[in-house]
């Protein structure tokens, strides 16, 4: 069956969407902390006026969990449609802790160090920070570490989707995506379900369940969801080939979950507003990343993909990890060095600061560790006389397609 791959081009696309999504968080974080958005949470400021349009660039991370979805059960929905085995699990999971887990302790490491030497020389503190366990209680996350609240989700992901997978596979073999697409709308309705028990009254505000795996599930599942799409499409969707249209709806929506319909960050907000924040966060998400999934694999120029495709953004989409992990290093250690206080710094010098230092700092990060990590992953030497065999092409994909938060 011809199917057309998630090819360079398409990568790189993605690379960039992921580079967009990692200065959205960026901006976020910098606006709570130089005041332009009120964070009832962190007990920062009130809001300033970029306030209602940066308060919801946390938009960025259902996206990431979007991507994630896509690219990590693609391999297995591959497998499924040529009639091959799943992925082994064994080694899926051994390049997901090398892909996130030196990075993630280098980070954890330098903000303990810095920030928090109670915290690193008290042992289960400590330890449960290394093991992104921190969200699995009520204590505060260390400081320079608060946004790694989505990688920990992220990593439960990872354990859960080998055992997904496991249980989609033999319907996707005898054809039945259908089947496989509903139940992935049953992992959205966990979330729906989730959602609406962790903003119940009796909850109370920011229960720590709000931060944990079942309310963002839906998000992965949508990923998945494409994946199953991608897989098994011989050309591009009708709606993929319009991808402006895509974003316009995703702008759209965009507008619409900025509104007060939504609440606002100075309080935790109602079931209601609750649902429909992620309603429209996951019709933002999958607008940004169907056309890239499911559109053409060479885009033109003057697409979304096109542009994303571009050298800066695809560079940065591939160093955005580092992104991720260390800008809220440099956040708190501005404050630190220049003696200003949270919510009170300047956004438009903090914010090209904060992505400039980043930068710098998840080069080296992908340079000196994450990219050497990676070509050495899984490479044990061959016994005498007996060349290793070549990786089922599904596994090929995974060397090529990494995610992360």
């Amino acid at each position: 069956m011809g199917v057309p791959d998630t090819g360079r081009e398409r990568t790189r696309s993605l690379d960039g969407l992921r580079a967009v999504a990692a200065l959205l968080v960026i901006a976020l974080h910098v606006g709570i902390y130089t005041g332009q958005v009120a964070s009832s949470w962190l007990g920062i400021g009130e809001a300033g006026p970029l306030g209602p349009v940066v308060s919801r660039f946390t938009i960025g991370v259902p996206i990431f969990f979007v991507l994630s979805g896509l690219l990590l059960y693609r391999p297995f929905a591959d497998a499924a449609r040529d009639g091959a085995p799943r992925p082994a699990t064994g080694r899926y999971l051994r390049h997901r802790a090398v892909r996130i887990l030196p990075a993630y302790w280098l980070v954890a490491l330098v903000a303990l160090v810095w920030f928090g030497r109670d915290t690193l020389t008290a042992p289960w503190p400590a330890l449960r920070t290394f093991l992104l366990l921190h969200v699995y209680g009520s204590d505060p996350i260390p400081a320079g570490l608060p946004q790694t609240w989505s990688l920990a989700t992220e990593v439960s992901f990872y354990a859960v989707l080998p055992l997904l997978a496991a249980a989609l596979h033999p319907q996707l073999r005898r054809g039945r995506a259908g089947l496989v697409l509903t139940a992935l709308g049953a992992v959205e309705a966990v979330t729906l379900l989730s959602v609406v028990l962790t903003h119940v009254p009796s909850a109370g505000a920011y229960p720590p369940a709000q931060l944990w795996l079942p309310e963002y599930a839906g998000y992965f599942a949508a990923g998945m969801a494409l994946a199953v799409l991608a897989s098994r499409s011989t050309r591009p969707f009708a709606l993929a080939r319009r991808p402006w249209l895509c974003w316009g709806v995703a702008l759209a929506g965009y507008v619409l979950v900025s509104t007060p319909l939504t609440g606002s960050t100075l309080r935790y907000p109602g079931v209601g507003e609750a649902l429909l924040e992620h309603v429209l966060y996951l019709v933002i998400a999958v607008a940004l990343v169907a056309p890239l999934a499911l559109g053409p694999a060479r885009p033109g120029r003057g697409t979304p993909a096109g542009l994303l495709s571009r050298p800066v953004p695809a560079w940065l989409g591939r160093i955005s990890y580092g992104l991720f992990l260390w800008h809220m290093v440099v956040v708190e250690g501005w404050l630190r060095v220049t003696g200003e206080r949270a919510g009170s710094a300047d956004f438009l010098v903090l914010f090209p600061t904060t992505v400039v230092l980043s930068a710098g700092c998840a080069a080296l990060s992908h340079y000196l560790v994450e990219r050497p990590l990676r070509r050495l992953r899984g490479r044990a030497p061959a016994a005498p006389g007996h060349p290793r065999p070549a990786p089922p092409q599904s596994e090929i994909r995974d060397e090529q397609e990494y995610v992360h938060p």
